[in-house]
């Protein structure tokens, strides 16, 4: 048997996490030992790392809870599936990038990925879905990790053109600052997020990746924005995104994006469309593109 400790160990689901699917989904039922502690027993560790790897891969985690709870043997076997769904198909070209290092068919597909003069679709609809199918196929041992690195790169290379060449907003327009907590360095959501912000007359502090909580504050006071955007990309981020909003809420509007959103409660979460959810509040914020 397994404390809730131990269990957080070896599944890679923060604890709080862990009894939010417990209590919310019902994933596992825990054992109490004589003192009232939750232990848990080896079933209950396999039901939650499926259920970490399924949200990991994409699921929503009613999904994946609906799945693990209904059949954790088929849900368990999804994982090791090497067919992505059909609507992914236009996916693939990233795909075959990334597995044969190839630049010249990198830098033309990025560039007709950015082609599109609707940010908002550039992000939403192409580089956002592409980088996660991207994901996804490294989950499944079709690319290496340098070939993930390869094309993420390029793409963040391309996004950060895409920023810098904004026109900045207008003197005393409203002002946001965007980027990760402490740990965090998966940039691409939070950058795209900045981009379009930028590109619709908003006033962007992008303060990149894996800051110190104290930076943070530094900041939020400094430059007294109208919100703070921070996103929550993975779950091993869950504590730290947790110890930022409660120091910066009382300071600033907080706002949260990325998959795992759901697991920090307080601030406005801003759903999964990172491009129409930077639109939308740069109009809420009465920006002047």
């Amino acid at each position: 048997m397994y404390t809730v400790g131990r269990v957080a160990e070896l599944t890679g689901v923060p604890s709080g996490t862990l009894r939010k699917w417990e209590q919310r989904y019902g994933v596992v039922v825990p054992q109490r030992s004589s003192g009232n502690y939750r232990l848990y027993d080896d079933e209950a560790v396999r039901r939650l790392s499926v259920m970490r790897s399924l949200v990991d891969a994409g699921w929503s985690a009613h999904e994946a809870a609906r799945h693990v709870v209904a059949d954790v043997a088929a849900a368990e076997s999804t994982l090791a599936r090497p067919a992505e769904p059909p609507s992914e198909d236009r996916f693939e070209t990233i795909v075959g990038c990334a597995q044969d290092f190839d630049v010249p068919r990198l830098e033309q597909l990025i560039a007709e990925g950015f082609a599109d003069i609707d940010v908002v679709s550039v992000v939403d609809d192409w580089l956002l879905p592409s980088m996660v199918h991207l994901g996804r196929a490294w989950q499944r041992g079709r690319v290496s990790v340098a070939g993930e690195h390869f094309v993420t790169a390029a793409v963040h290379r391309r996004l950060a053109e895409a920023f810098q060449s904004m026109q900045p907003a207008p003197n005393g327009g409203p002002r946001v600052v965007v980027g990760l907590a402490r740990g965090a360095r998966h940039e691409l959501g939070v950058l795209a997020f900045a981009t379009v912000l930028r590109s619709r007359g908003v006033a962007v502090t992008y303060i990149g990746g894996d800051l110190p909580l104290e930076a943070w504050v530094d900041v939020v006071r400094l430059v007294e924005p109208e919100a703070v955007v921070l996103a929550v990309p993975t779950l091993e981020d869950v504590p730290a995104v947790r110890e930022a909003t409660e120091a910066l809420m009382p300071l600033a509007t907080v706002l949260l994006g990325g998959a795992h959103q759901a697991e920090v409660d307080g601030p406005r979460h801003l759903g999964h469309l990172a491009g129409a959810a930077a639109a939308t509040l740069a109009t809420q914020l009465g920006a002047v593109s």
